[in-house]
């Protein structure tokens, strides 16, 4: 990998010739679709253990179209129907597939086996996965709770003049989750903006973990196919990279590739923008990455000193070996919290 990178740190002429040829071919072949927010939920169910794997049947109020549509998915708002006969409100996410695919019962198995592992995961700030349900796609879809609220792009923009203290709370609580998935060795893979739910009562919560990885397995697609429209101003420039055979599918996120979204996280946290936001188009966002160029500091007096140093240090590259743990992340805003009183 590291011979697609040139001398300044960005990625090679070859590579990002590459990677922009790919991501034409999927914008030609129709591969990569415009993107809505997802609608937020409510409440969150705490007694998972409870709630069997298949939940098909117990799911009702499925409209004629999706809630929200995205790049790799549809979201649609129903409602769940407990033992106790209680609807509550829930995120059925349906993952594209085809029903004549061959492998569709192998793929099936994974996803089930994937969302097991995920029901497992109780934290305050990790959105809850319920299980699966039929009849939305040919794959099970998960569901989850209804997050009324909103992604953390959509609560930043409709609350520009939040405090800094409610901003420096949003990053804790994103830390925390992340802090507890990787706790799990669970990579969340996809952490941005969008993908971070904001309840109405302040409360942040991490969704869609882990979940891109597959998707691209299941798809045989390169990650640049997510790029576009998707998490490319908050991605790692090592998820870019492209081998001369044009092959990025064994790609392999880990937790670093995690700390430097959460660093590209805290820079629109703090300065109330997305990265890159003086670039307007996602693909002259990919030359900027593969030149190696960063998101530059914003003029905003939020963004202090010790900020940009600390999000610098998320932004450092693997071969520096310098980005912190999600740990040492929550200490640091610990710290800064803890000025604030």
């Amino acid at each position: 990998m590291n011979s697609q990178l040139d001398g300044r740190g960005g990625l090679s002429v070859w590579s990002l010739r590459r990677g922009l040829h790919l991501v034409l071919q999927l914008l030609w072949s129709g591969g990569i679709e415009g993107s809505e927010e997802i609608e937020p939920l409510s409440g969150v169910h705490s007694n998972l253990g409870a709630i069997p794997l298949d939940l098909t049947g117990q799911i009702e109020g499925k409209g004629a179209f999706p809630t929200a549509i995205g790049i790799f998915s549809d979201v649609w708002k129903c409602d769940y129907t407990d033992s106790e006969h209680r609807k509550r409100p829930i995120a059925v996410k349906t993952i594209r597939g085809q029903s004549d695919d061959e492998s569709l019962q192998e793929k099936s198995d994974t996803l089930r086996a994937e969302v097991e592992r995920w029901k497992t995961l109780i934290h305050k700030n990790v959105l809850p996965v319920y299980g699966t349900t039929l009849g939305f796609s040919p794959l099970p879809s998960l569901v989850c709770p209804w997050v009324d609220g909103g992604s953390l792009t959509g609560h930043l923009e409709t609350h520009p003049d939040l405090p800094y203290k409610k901003r420096l709370e949003i990053l804790s609580q994103v830390s925390e989750g992340l802090c507890y998935l990787h706790s799990r060795e669970v990579m969340h893979g996809d952490l941005s903006g969008a993908n971070v739910l904001v309840h109405t009562n302040g409360t942040a919560y991490l969704a869609d973990f882990g979940l891109l990885p597959i998707v691209l397995e299941f798809r045989s697609a390169p990650y640049l196919s997510t790029a576009i429209g998707g998490a490319v101003r908050w991605a790692a420039p090592e998820l870019f990279e492209v081998s001369e055979t044009g092959d990025d599918t064994k790609l392999q996120w880990t937790m670093r590739s995690d700390i430097y979204s959460f660093g590209s996280l805290m820079l629109q946290v703090l300065s109330g923008n997305i990265p890159y936001h003086e670039i307007k188009r996602d693909e002259q966002v990919l030359f900027a990455i593969a030149k190696g160029t960063k998101p530059p500091r914003p003029q905003n007096s939020r963004v202090k000193d010790e900020h940009w140093a600390f999000i610098q240090q998320c932004w450092s590259s693997l071969e520096e070996n310098r980005r912190p743990s999600a740990r040492e992340i929550s200490l640091f805003l610990e710290r800064l919290r803890s000025n604030q009183s």
